[in-house]
C-alpha cells in the first residue's frame, strides 16, 4: 500500500501539463479575475434596478394617493358649499364620509413614504385639515375660506412633490452611471492584468524555447558532452529526450567521420608519395628518355598530384581544426605578416600578384590562439589569390576596435553572387566562378575558415568589394591577458 502511494505521489511530482493544458490554465486565470467582476457588476446592476423599481413603484403609489387625495378634497368643498344651500341630511353622511376618507389618505402617504421629509409634510397637511375638520364639520361654520389654507397647501405639496420624485429618479441614475463608470475602470484595469498572465504564459514558453535554442546552437558548436535538461510541457521534454537521442547519434557519427579523415587521408599520403617519387624518376629521364608528348603528359599527372596533395592537406587541416584545443599565446601580427608572404611566395611571382596589408593594431600586448588566426589568414588569402586577376593585389587588414579583433581579406576578383553567400562555407563546395578558374581547390578551404572562426567564438561575413571582388571580414573575440580558454 506504501508503495502505491509512495509511486502515486512520485507521478504527481513529475506530471507535466502539455502546452494546451498550460494555454487553457493560462485562459483560465486571464478570465477569472474579469469573470468576478463581472459576477460583481451584474449582482450590484440587479440590486440597483431593483432600487430603481422600488423608487418607481412609491413615486406611483404615492402620487396616486395624493392624487386621489386631492379629488376627495375638491369633492368635499362642492359637496359642503352645496349643503350650505340644501341643508340636506344625505349631504351630511356624504360629507363626514369624505372628511374621514380623506384623514385617512393623510395616513395612508404617511404609512407609503415614512421618510422625515415625508412624514413632516404630511402632518402638516394633517393638521391644517384637522383645523378645517374642526372648524366645519363639528363647529358647523360657513366659512369658504377656512378651504382656503388646505387648497394652497396641497397646490405648494403638488409641485414639492414632483420635485421629490425628479430628485430620487435624479439620484438612482447617478447610481446607475457611478456603477457603470466603476464597471469599466476595473474592466479598464484588469486589461494589463489580462495581458500580464497572458504574457507570463508566452514567456514560460519563449523561455523553454530559448533553452532548446541553446542546446541546439551548442549541438552545432560540436558540444556533444553537454546535458540535455528541458522544462516545461510534456510536449518540450519529449523533445529533449529527442534532441539527447539526436546528440548521442550525431557524437556517433562525427566520431565516424573523424575517424574515416583521418584514416583516409593517411592512407592517400604513402601512395601519393610513391607516385610523386615515380613521376619525377620519369621527368628526370632517370629510368630512360622520354619525349614531348611523354614530358606533356607527365607535366598534367604532377598538376593533378599537386591538387591531390592540397586536398588531403585541406582535409588533414580541417580533422585538426574540429579536434584541436586552442591555446591563447600573445600576437605578434608583424612576424604572422611575414609567414604568409613566405607561404604564398611562389603563388605570388608565378600571376604577378602581391599582398597589401594594412596593420591597425595597437601596440599593446594581444593574446589569441596564434594557430588558428594564422590558419584563416592563410585560407582566406589563398582564397582571394585563388579569383584574383594577375597583376593585381590582395588587401589584408588588421584592426582592434571593442576588444574584438577585425580581419578582413579583400580582392578585386569576380565576387561571389548573393544566392552563393550563403553556400560557399559548405563542405566541397564549389562556385559557379570556381569552374571557371584553372587553379581548381579542395572545396574546404571556407569551410576550414567557418569552422576556425566559430572555434574562435567570432562571426564571419562576405560583403561585395568596390569597385568588384568581395571582401571576407572575421570578428574575433581577443584577450588582454594570458590565459587558456
Amino acid at each position: 500500500m506504501q508503495n502505491k502511494v509512495a509511486i502515486k505521489i512520485k507521478q504527481l511530482l513529475n506530471w507535466r501539463p502539455s502546452l494546451i493544458g498550460q494555454f487553457v490554465c493560462s485562459i483560465l486565470l486571464s478570465l477569472l479575475p474579469l469573470s468576478l467582476v463581472v459576477i460583481l457588476f451584474l449582482n450590484a446592476l440587479n440590486k440597483q434596478l431593483a432600487v430603481t423599481q422600488e423608487i418607481v413603484g412609491d413615486n406611483y403609489e404615492i402620487t396616486k394617493a395624493f392624487n386621489n387625495l386631492k379629488q376627495d378634497l375638491n369633492s368635499l368643498e362642492r359637496a359642503t358649499r352645496q349643503n350650505w344651500v340644501l341643508k340636506s341630511e344625505s349631504l351630511d353622511s356624504l360629507i363626514a364620509n369624505k372628511w374621514q376618507s380623506s384623514l385617512q389618505s393623510v395616513d395612508e402617504l404617511i404609512f407609503l413614504s415614512p421618510t422625515a421629509d415625508y412624514v413632516s409634510q404630511w402632518r402638516q397637511l394633517a393638521e391644517v385639515l384637522q383645523f378645517a375638520h374642526q372648524h366645519l364639520l363639528i363647529e358647523q361654520k360657513q366659512d369658504g375660506e377656512l378651504f382656503a389654507p388646505a387648497s394652497k397647501l396641497i397646490s405648494e405639496q403638488t409641485n414639492w412633490l414632483k420635485e421629490q420624485n425628479e430628485l430620487r429618479i435624479t439620484k438612482n441614475q447617478q447610481q446607475l452611471k457611478a456603477l457603470q463608470a466603476s464597471f469599466i475602470n476595473w474592466l479598464v484595469a484588469l486589461i494589463p492584468l489580462t495581458l500580464l498572465v497572458g504574457g507570463g504564459f508566452l514567456w514560460r514558453i519563449s523561455g523553454r524555447l530559448r533553452e532548446l535554442t541553446h542546446v541546439i546552437d551548442k549541438l552545432g558548436q560540436g558540444h556533444w558532452q553537454q546535458k540535455i535538461q528541458v522544462r516545461g510541457s510534456s510536449e518540450l521534454v519529449e523533445l529533449g529526450n529527442k534532441l539527447e537521442w539526436v546528440q548521442a547519434q550525431l557524437h556517433m557519427l562525427e566520431q565516424q567521420k573523424d575517424t574515416f579523415l583521418r584514416h583516409v587521408t593517411h592512407e592517400l599520403k604513402t601512395p601519393l608519395a610513391s607516385m610523386v617519387e615515380g613521376t619525377d624518376l620519369l621527368a628526370d629521364e632517370i629510368v630512360g628518355p622520354i619525349n614531348s608528348e611523354q614530358q606533356a603528359v607527365l607535366e598534367l599527372i604532377t598538376q593533378s598530384m599537386v591538387r591531390l596533395r592540397a586536398m588531403i592537406e585541406s582535409l588533414l587541416s580541417y580533422n585538426a581544426i574540429r579536434t584541436s584545443k586552442q591555446s591563447l599565446s600573445e600576437l605578434n601580427f608583424n612576424l604572422m605578416m611575414n609567414k604568409i608572404e613566405r607561404h604564398f611566395e611562389h603563388r605570388l611571382s608565378a600571376r604577378d600578384l602581391s599582398i597589401v596589408w594594412v596593420n591597425e593594431l595597437p601596440n599593446k600586448a594581444l593574446f589569441i590562439s596564434i594557430e588558428l588566426l594564422e590558419m584563416v589568414l592563410i585560407q582566406l588569402t589563398s582564397n582571394a589569390l585563388k579569383f584574383s586577376p594577375e597583376h593585381e593585389s590582395v588587401t589584408i587588414k588588421a584592426s582592434l576596435k571593442q576588444g574584438q579583433l577585425i580581419l578582413s581579406v579583400s580582392d578585386l576578383g569576380v565576387g561571389i553572387e548573393d544566392t552563393e553567400k550563403a553556400a560557399v562555407f559548405g563542405a566541397f563546395y564549389q562556385g559557379k566562378n570556381a569552374k571557371q578558374h584553372t587553379e581548381m581547390g579542395s572545396g574546404l578551404g571556407l569551410t576550414i575558415v567557418k569552422e576556425t572562426v566559430e572555434q574562435l567564438n567570432g562571426k564571419l561575413s562576405i560583403t561585395d568589394n568596390e569597385p568588384q571582388g568581395c571582401v571576407f571580414t572575421a570578428i574575433l573575440p581577443i584577450q588582454l591577458t594570458q590565459g587558456v580558454n
